[in-house]
C-alpha cells in the first residue's frame, strides 16, 4: 500500500480521544494531508477500535467547509476545465469521488459520436449526431419532476441515471462534444442553461434539456418574454466556466434549501458568490 507519513501514524494514538479539542487538532492535521489523509482514514474506517472515529473524521472532511478551498481553487484556476470544476463541486458532498469519476461514461459517448460523424460535415449535422448519441441512444433526459433533488445537479448521478437538470445535461453535452473535437460553450439563459456554437453561419443554440433541440435566437427571446424576463441579447452570450460553476452552486443551494438542509444550502450559496466574483478569496 501507500507509504503513510509518520505524522499521520502519530495521530492514530489520538484518533479515539473523546475530547473535542483533540478531535479538532486531529482534523487540523489530517486536512493538509489531502488525498493521502483521506486514503488513510478510509483504511482506518474498517478498524475495530478506531473505525467510528475515522468515519466521523471522514464525514467532517466531507463538509462544504473542508472542500471549499479545493472548489474555490479550481474556480480560480484559468487552466482548469469544466469537468474538473464539476468534480470539485460534487466532492463537497462526496469527498471520496475519484479523479476519473466521469471519464469512462464521457469517453464512451464521445467515441460513439466520433464513429458516427461523417467528415467533412457541417456543424449542424455534427451536433445532430451528438444529440442522437446522447439523447437518442444513451437516453439522457431532462427531469420533469424531482428537479429539487440535488442528484440532478451532480454529474456522477446524472451519468449513471441519465436524468438531469438543464445545467447538468449541458455539462454532459459540452464534455462529450469537447472529447469529440467540437468546441462549444455554455450559454447562461436564465432558467434554462443551453449550449452554443458561434461560428460561420452561427450562432447555433442547443437545448440539452429538450433532447438536443436546436433553438433560434428568436425562440429563446420569446421564452424570456413569456417568463417575464427582459429580452436582453446579452443573456444569449456564452458564459465562462466560472459562471457555470457559480450557477451549479446556486442550483444546489436551492435544492438543499428545498430538501430542508439550510447549512448545505448556505454553503453552496457561499460558493456561488465566491465563484461568480473572482475578486473574492473564499466562500462568503
Amino acid at each position: 500500500g501507500m507509504a503513510v507519513s509518520r505524522d499521520l501514524l502519530a495521530l492514530e494514538r489520538l484518533m479515539d480521544d473523546p475530547s473535542p479539542v483533540v478531535r479538532e487538532a486531529v482534523l487540523a492535521r489530517v486536512r493538509p494531508a489531502g488525498a493521502s489523509g483521506v486514503r488513510w482514514l478510509r483504511v482506518l474506517a474498517g478498524h475495530p477500535e478506531l473505525g467510528a472515529a475515522a468515519r466521523a473524521l471522514l464525514r467532517r472532511l466531507g463538509t462544504p467547509e473542508a472542500a471549499a478551498t479545493a472548489l474555490v481553487a479550481v474556480a480560480r484556476d484559468p487552466g482548469a476545465g469544466l469537468e474538473e470544476g464539476m468534480l470539485a463541486l460534487e466532492r463537497v458532498l462526496s469527498p471520496g469521488l475519484p479523479e476519473d469519476a466521469y471519464a469512462g461514461h464521457l469517453d464512451r459517448l464521445a467515441d460513439r459520436a466520433r464513429g458516427l460523424m461523417i467528415a467533412p460535415s457541417d456543424m449542424r449535422s455534427r451536433l445532430r449526431t451528438l444529440s442522437r448519441v446522447i439523447f437518442g441512444e444513451a437516453g439522457f433526459r431532462g427531469v420533469e419532476d424531482g428537479s429539487d433533488q440535488p442528484e440532478t445537479s451532480l454529474l456522477s448521478h446524472v451519468l449513471a441515471r441519465r436524468r438531469g437538470n438543464p445545467l447538468s445535461l449541458c455539462a454532459v453535452y459540452l464534455l462529450v462534444a469537447h472529447r469529440a473535437g467540437i468546441a462549444l460553450e455554455p450559454v447562461g439563459v436564465p432558467g434554462r442553461c443551453m449550449v452554443g456554437w458561434c461560428g460561420d453561419g452561427g450562432p447555433i443554440y442547443v437545448d440539452a434539456y429538450a433532447g438536443g433541440a436546436f433553438r433560434t435566437r428568436e425562440e429563446i427571446l420569446l421564452a424570456l418574454r413569456e417568463n417575464g424576463l427582459p429580452e436582453d441579447q446579452g443573456l444569449l452570450a456564452p458564459v465562462d466556466r466560472q459562471e457555470t460553476l457559480a450557477r451549479a452552486c446556486r442550483n444546489l443551494a436551492t435544492q438543499h434549501a428545498e430538501r430542508g438542509d439550510p447549512a448545505l444550502a448556505e454553503a453552496f450559496a457561499g460558493h456561488a458568490r465566491a465563484n461568480a466574483d473572482p475578486r473574492r478569496h473564499g466562500p462568503a
